[in-house]
């Protein structure tokens, strides 16, 4: 998400404070996000500001695959983070999903997990989209690791 701002206009001064916090809602520690948060000044990047025909400060637009939107609907911070929640993945709901995903596995053996495991290695080798890709070896990371603690419990066990 971009915010095309100019530093003298009053309106944008007023969105500042919205925006950081949005930034921070969407990245609160700090890690990286599967949403980038930006501000191009048009006093210091005329250029680019002329090249996006942005004709009103503040301007907010995102980007999916490449296509360009804009943020229409008011620039309340409510707002903007609908707009995040309605279109964007944020590090909360990958997290929260790989979570239930561990949770799920946690109630299966050792040989369904290493099963599993052999399933999704199998898939690496096609075709896919990076979000697939990911999705797939975050997957498999959460096996892994249960693997090695069923294994170290079935060890303790005998």
């Amino acid at each position: 998400m971009i915010k095309y701002f100019q530093p003298w206009c009053a309106h944008s001064i007023c969105v500042g404070p919205i925006w950081d916090a949005l930034a921070e809602a969407v990245n609160p520690d700090g890690d990286s996000s599967s949403v980038f948060i930006y501000d191009v000044s048009c006093a210091d990047y005329e250029d680019i500001c002329k090249e996006a025909g942005i004709l009103t400060y503040s301007t907010i637009r995102y980007y999916i695959k490449g296509t360009e939107h804009d943020c229409s609907g008011g620039l309340s911070f409510e707002t903007l983070r609908e707009v995040v929640k309605d279109n964007f993945k944020t590090k909360y709901d990958i997290h929260h999903k790989a979570k239930r995903y561990a949770i799920k596995w946690m109630e299966k053996t050792a040989k369904e997990v290493s099963n599993e495991i052999k399933r999704l290695k199998s898939m690496t080798q096609k075709s896919m989209t990076l979000d697939l890709k990911y999705w797939l070896q975050e997957r498999m990371h959460i096996l892994s690791q249960l693997a090695n603690v069923k294994t170290n419990l079935d060890v303790k066990e005998l």
